[in-house]
């Protein structure tokens, strides 16, 4: 194959990381844009008399939600990946308790869901583009252009 299928660990410890900071960073700016905006001198007040509040506020709230959502999906695919590793070696080591979970209809859902990156790309984009639009209305309203 290539130098490339012999790093898979390599590869993949490098996109969990940035995958995690990523991740981390959209859900920061989910929440603290406006907490900063909230607490800045006259940024208050102007966004509270704007007509565009509650878009604002609900752009970020739906980017949060998707980032949460997605590292729900990520967390629930990791998980069932794992159990089925681990009944898989159980059932190598003809260990009694393995409950062969990597056979299960579970399993294979979860393991069809890991596989689906567009999930992850379409979450992003998605919640960059409210955040970006969130962002957009709120400077619109702070440079006071037009409505």
């Amino acid at each position: 194959m290539g130098q490339d299928s012999k790093d898979h660990d390599g590869h993949f410890a490098n996109y969990a990381e940035y995958s995690k900071t990523f991740r981390s960073w959209m859900v920061a700016y989910g929440i603290g844009g406006p907490i900063l905006l909230l607490t800045s001198k006259d940024a208050p007040q102007n966004i509270a008399k704007s007509p565009h509040l509650q878009m604002i506020v609900t752009l970020f709230i739906v980017g949060v939600g998707i980032q949460i959502l997605l590292a729900l999906i990520d967390k629930w695919a990791a998980l069932h990946m794992y159990r089925g590793a681990f009944s898989k070696y159980q059932e190598e080591e003809e260990d009694p308790d393995c409950d062969n979970h990597h056979e299960s209809a579970t399993y294979k859902f979860w393991g069809w869901v890991n596989r689906q990156s567009w999930i992850d790309l379409w979450c992003d984009i998605g919640a960059l583009f409210l955040f970006s639009a969130a962002t957009w209305l709120v400077l619109k309203i702070l440079l006071g252009t037009p409505h």
